[in-house]
């Protein structure tokens, strides 16, 4: 049974919109920014980086929806793709299946990290179960500490109907974030372009861009809660284009980022303590895809898939719902 990648050993990536015309040998060097220059020009003398399954020069031009695989050796522990690694199922049927998946998995194989991953475990789950010829591949992918839904294609149809939606935003997408400090409007958009941050040596930030660097971005905010005791705000999140970090940078640019956010808040620890000293705590960025609404591929039913808060973010929220005292411990 195949995995998109087959091998973890293969790493595989889809040009979108943030990265269109940029130099194959840049948009490597972005999407795994571990791997050395040297080596990146060594991969591609060597024909082992393709885009839709042919060798490119470096200076090649990648453009929307391009396919570039990294053909990489295999790694110690041989190329079993398959990894026993807990996932909690939130809907299923012969076609799709939907994943809430925890913070701190990483979804797809990539640079050091090609075992411990989301694929690793459906590959596992599903690989003495499914036809050997039938496909998993995942529709969307959320970061590696962000928690939430992920839609998973178990054939080949589903795959193309799926990523033909996601393609063109037809799925809608919502997400639950605590963010800093109190929002004052009850809802609100944020219209502004995205772009990679400028002189900024880490090569994944990204921020507000007004220059030709800057793609279209827009996202819609509503306030479920406020918590003026522990000064931050419960929001849901709705983004309405796919910018890398865009609802991160969006809500960080409106002074309000997100809590723990390593990138455009703080790193650290939030907690909320009880009077008795019982104490709940979440220490990566307060993300979680809470909500995905989208045509079945298959039946053509309207799907409205909900994922429970991650329990780090639940048991945060429980305590500030109680009136808990807020302790921030940042770096």
């Amino acid at each position: 049974m195949p995995i998109d990648p087959s091998k973890p050993y293969d790493l595989s990536y889809v040009v979108d919109p943030n990265w269109v015309e940029l130099r194959l040998d840049q948009f490597v060097k972005t999407m795994v920014p571990s791997m050395s220059r040297t080596k990146i020009q060594k991969y591609i003398k060597n024909d082992r980086i393709e885009v839709n399954g042919i060798s490119r020069p470096a200076n090649w031009r990648v453009r929307l929806n391009d396919s570039v695989i990294l053909r990489c050796n295999e790694p110690e522990g041989g190329s079993d793709a398959a990894k026993d690694i807990p996932i909690e199922v939130i809907y299923e049927d012969d076609d799709i299946l939907a994943v809430n998946k925890q913070s701190g998995l990483i979804v797809h194989p990539v640079g050091k990290n090609r075992h411990n991953t989301l694929l690793n475990a459906l590959y596992f789950r599903y690989k003495d179960i499914l036809p050997e010829d039938q496909e998993i591949s995942l529709a969307n992918r959320i970061d590696q500490h962000t928690s939430g839904i992920i839609l998973v294609a178990k054939n080949t149809e589903a795959k193309r109907i799926i990523q033909e939606d996601f393609e063109a935003r037809v799925p809608k997408k919502a997400y639950m974030a605590l963010v800093e400090g109190i929002v004052e409007k009850d809802e609100g958009e944020i219209d502004l372009p995205i772009g990679p941050a400028p002189c900024n040596t880490d090569h994944c930030k990204m921020g507000i861009r007004m220059d030709e660097e800057g793609k279209p971005s827009l996202s819609f905010f509503k306030v479920i809660e406020r918590f003026p005791h522990a000064d931050c705000t419960l929001v849901r999140l709705e983004p309405h284009t796919g910018r890398q970090h865009q609802l991160r940078v969006h809500m960080a640019h409106e002074g309000h980022p997100l809590l723990c956010d390593d990138r455009y808040n703080q790193p650290g620890t939030f907690s909320v303590i009880s009077p008795d000293g019982e104490k709940a705590s979440i220490s990566r960025y307060a993300l979680h895809a809470a909500e995905l609404n989208f045509e079945h591929p298959i039946s053509k039913e309207q799907m409205k898939i909900i994922a429970p808060l991650a329990e780090d973010m639940q048991s945060v929220l429980d305590g500030l719902r109680k009136g808990w005292a807020a302790e921030r411990d940042y770096e």
